[in-house]
């Protein structure tokens, strides 16, 4: 038997049944953040509708997660997609036309990915416009 890749957003009532599926995915995009968000802080955004959850499975396992949330500036509304967690990203390519269909639909002119270099091959009709540097002042907070 064959593989099979399905990838659907989750509708916000469904999260909590799947949770424990996701978390463990999530937790593990922490080592490549700057702290921004822990894992149980995606999970009442989503509940409420704030932030979308999208899953794929393959052979009705988890394969990957990815957390979307519309951004409205003043002059235009995105997607931009805050967390992706799961492996082979290469098969996801299901995922592209959904998520670019779900953006058009909610009004979206575009889409923002904040992400390490590496996705750029990833990505290759996405334009990289600009790098997001941090500096940590933590230590000067005393």
């Amino acid at each position: 038997m064959g593989k099979t890749l399905k990838a659907q957003i989750v509708q916000p009532e469904d999260i909590a049944y799947i949770w424990d599926q996701v978390a463990p995915l999530l937790e593990k995009t922490k080592e490549h953040s700057e702290g921004e968000l822990e894992t149980d802080d995606f999970l009442e955004p989503l509940t409420h509708g704030d932030m979308q959850l999208w899953i794929a499975t393959e052979n009705q396992r988890m394969h990957s997660v990815m957390v979307t949330q519309i951004v409205t500036y003043p002059q235009k509304q995105i997607l931009r997609i805050i967390s992706i967690a799961g492996s082979n990203f290469k098969e996801l390519y299901e995922f592209n036309d959904m998520v670019e269909s779900f953006a058009i639909r909610t009004g979206c002119s575009g889409m923002e990915l904040w992400g390490r270099k590496g996705w750029k091959k990833l990505l290759p009709d996405w334009e990289s416009n600009y790098i997001v540097y941090t500096k940590d002042l933590k230590h000067r907070m005393q």
